[in-house]
């Protein structure tokens, strides 16, 4: 009996007919409402479809920089930064060449600060092993801290602009690392 109810009358082609579609659990989960990137949308009190991520939601694969662009915490990131990658040729030798990409047209090949920009407003950039103080953290160039630097790369320093858009957060420790050879080299 149940094997016969379980079969409907045969269409012309050898299927079963189906007389009943059958029910669905919450339609709406299967055919929701599809909107625009950007678009408006009555739903939300700014009538935006695009969304801002959840307060404390981090992006898989990024590291929250919790540090602003404040002279305090400039001070405070080269206290407390300490470059998380090991120390090793291949990572300095990486650094080296991510260097020469983003650093060297300005700080100069052997980071003497005489690179390839000559211009009045650029043109004052220290080199990594002088040993004159300079004025934010009452230090040298070449006591510059591992996380002084990382701040700087970030959020870009005096005529140096921002390169966190460029450069990774891997990517600016190997740099640190080829600058701290260049704060102990004599030029």
């Amino acid at each position: 009996m149940i094997l016969l109810s379980g079969c409907g009358d045969p269409s012309s082609d050898g299927r079963p007919l189906t007389r009943h579609p059958g029910y669905e659990y919450m339609p709406n989960m299967y055919r929701s409402p599809s909107f625009e990137t950007y678009s408006e949308n009555p739903n939300f009190s700014n009538n935006s479809t695009a969304r801002l991520p959840v307060k404390g939601t981090i992006a898989r694969g990024t590291m929250p920089f919790e540090y602003k662009n404040t002279l305090e915490d400039y001070l405070r990131a080269g206290k407390e930064l300490i470059n998380p990658i090991s120390k090793n040729d291949k990572n300095t030798e990486e650094g080296e060449a991510l260097y020469v990409m983003f650093c060297a047209h300005c700080h100069g090949d052997n980071g003497d600060g005489k690179g390839s920009i000559t211009h009045p407003v650029y043109g004052a950039i220290p080199a990594y092993n002088d040993k004159v103080q300079i004025r934010r953290t009452g230090s040298t160039m070449s006591e510059l801290k591992d996380g002084n630097i990382y701040h700087a790369i970030t959020y870009g320093l005096n005529a140096m602009g921002p390169h966190a858009s460029q450069v990774t957060p891997e990517e600016r420790w190997k740099i640190i690392m080829y600058i701290n050879n260049l704060q102990k080299e004599e030029i």
